[in-house]
């Protein structure tokens, strides 16, 4: 990035105020022409809030921002678009029951000369070329509603793309990617770059924001930390401006892993997709599930927890067979869920954080004549949670949706033990979270391992998935096709599993 590249975008003394908080407290902030500028902090840090001024969602109580030498005010999202600001945010805003290509040019469509109807094959061929950009094969005129968490992500990438804005903010836009589709997404970062665009890059991912930006922002608890030139600061070094103390990013496995077999599945097939499945679970052991995405990890989850029948195969639970038709049946059985996808199949959104939580073990808030909930009961249950997961919210009557999404995934780790059973089953548990909120959830992982409980853990982060796991599974096709403990436990092992199918089994027993 050349030191004299214009400045596209100016923040300065930016303060945003909501009722009992400040979310952003004079913060300053700027985006060169052909720089990333990566943007860094916990989650409640103030970078969404950021983003959402920056797209006319919020309005600043003061400061004031500047797109080159104009004041830019926006007062709705149109006003970023028109301004060239696109903005991907980290939760999605898409269309169902509408086409990707009807997603992608949502209000830009074009129209057919002669008939003033909207002119799909025009519409086809734009949206078919700017995933081709992305390196990404994906039929525009399949619904969004019938796609992956991950093929939504593209759609919303190139929905930005489409705009031809000239600051691109891109808020976690790799959580839901697989390795491969994170690679080919940092290539078209790079090709902003080189086009003279200026790029805001939000991501927990620390490896990524070193591979792709220029300079890097912190904020912490609403306020400017740090601005500086990435070259000069070393990871360990930003993780402690983003936290305000040291963190170790090495997980320590603190409990033993006992000899009784918690979770047995044998030769079990579900659905499409998953094909005689074996594994074993024990007592105080975390067994990671890995594999690229559509391999069959989400139908082992589900199957595992009720929702997904069972076609051939048997499961066993504390040596007992084990076949769940709900997931009332497997939770009443003291199995605990965390979905992959926070926001669509996670949170109750309209719900308050303690109706959220303790919505799994309904039965232990019910008064015991009425039936009716009991808010004595359930803020009980909340304020236990509360400070064992260090879950900053106003009180119980909150809304979850008001909070961050790193307290959002700790309300529902928290769902997931309220059944306090013996197995958990955990979909991308530290997802869009940032790494002080992620040491916390692995440390919880831990402790509850060490108390007895056994954890399947399915994660696309493949350090997370062979440093917090004993032993780890690999999928592809809906199949097991590998089992690595020990020093066959490696990213090139996984993936070598996971792409080419070659077949990698330890010596332990499954």
């Amino acid at each position: 990035m050349p030191a004299e590249s214009p400045v596209l975008l100016h923040v300065d003394r930016l303060t945003v105020e909501f009722p009992g908080v400040r979310a952003l407290d004079g913060v300053h902030f700027d985006v060169r022409a052909g720089e990333v500028h990566a943007l860094v902090g916990e989650n409640g840090a103030g970078k969404s809030t950021l983003l959402k001024v920056l797209g006319g969602l919020h309005r600043p109580a003061a400061g004031e921002i500047r797109l080159g030498e104009r004041r830019y005010r926006p007062r709705r999202p149109a006003d970023a678009l028109h301004a060239g600001i696109a903005v991907i945010y980290q939760e999605f805003n898409l269309y169902p029951d509408l086409t990707v290509a009807e997603n992608v040019f949502s209000g830009r469509e074009p129209y057919h000369r002669l008939t003033r109807g909207i002119d799909y094959a025009e519409l086809n061929r734009r949206t078919a070329q700017l995933f081709g950009t992305l390196g990404v094969h994906l039929d525009p005129a399949r619904t969004v509603g019938s796609l992956t968490v991950s093929e939504q992500q593209l759609v919303e990438i190139a929905k930005a793309l489409s705009v031809d804005g000239r600051i691109i903010v891109m808020d976690e836009p790799t959580a839901a990617l697989s390795a491969d589709e994170v690679t080919r997404l940092l290539d078209v970062v790079r090709r902003l770059r080189a086009e003279g665009r200026g790029v805001v890059y939000v991501s927990h991912r620390l490896d990524e924001v070193f591979a792709v930006a220029d300079r890097v922002t912190v904020l912490r608890d609403g306020r400017h930390v740090h601005t500086g030139d990435l070259a000069e600061t070393s990871q360990e070094d930003l993780v402690r401006l983003m936290v305000g103390r040291d963190v170790s990013a090495a997980t320590r496995r603190t409990g033993a892993v006992r000899d009784d077999v918690v979770l047995d599945l044998d030769q079990v097939s579900a659905g499409r997709q998953l094909r005689e499945v074996s594994l074993r679970v024990r007592a105080g052991e975390i067994v990671g599930i890995g594999g690229v995405a559509g391999a069959g990890q989400p139908e082992l989850s589900q199957v595992v927890f009720g929702a997904l029948g069972v076609d051939t195969g048997a499961m066993t639970l504390d040596g007992r067979t084990y076949r769940p038709s709900t997931p009332a049946d497997a939770m009443a059985a003291g199995v605990g869920f965390l979905h992959e996808d926070r926001k669509s199949s996670g949170i109750l959104p309209d719900l308050s954080v303690r109706d959220n939580l303790t919505v799994s073990v309904l039965h232990r808030v019910r008064a015991a004549l009425t039936r009716l909930l009991s808010p004595a009961a359930q803020t009980a249950v909340f304020a236990e949670h509360r400070q064992r997961l260090a879950i900053r919210a106003t009180g119980p009557g909150q809304l979850i949706g008001q909070l961050s999404g790193g307290n959002q995934q700790k309300v529902l780790f928290g769902r997931a033990l309220a059944p306090g059973g013996r197995l958990l089953v955990l979909n991308e548990p530290t997802r869009g979270v940032d790494i002080g909120a992620k040491m916390e959830i692995h440390q919880l992982i831990d402790e509850v391992t060490a108390a007895g409980t056994a954890v399947l853990m399915i994660s696309s982060d493949l350090p997370e998935l062979l440093g917090v796991s004993d032993r780890v599974y690999v999928l592809a096709a809906g199949r097991i096709v590998g089992h690595l403990t020990g020093d066959d436990r490696t990213e090139e092992n996984v993936i070598a599993c996971a792409t080419t199918g070659r077949r990698v089994f330890s010596e332990v027993a499954a």
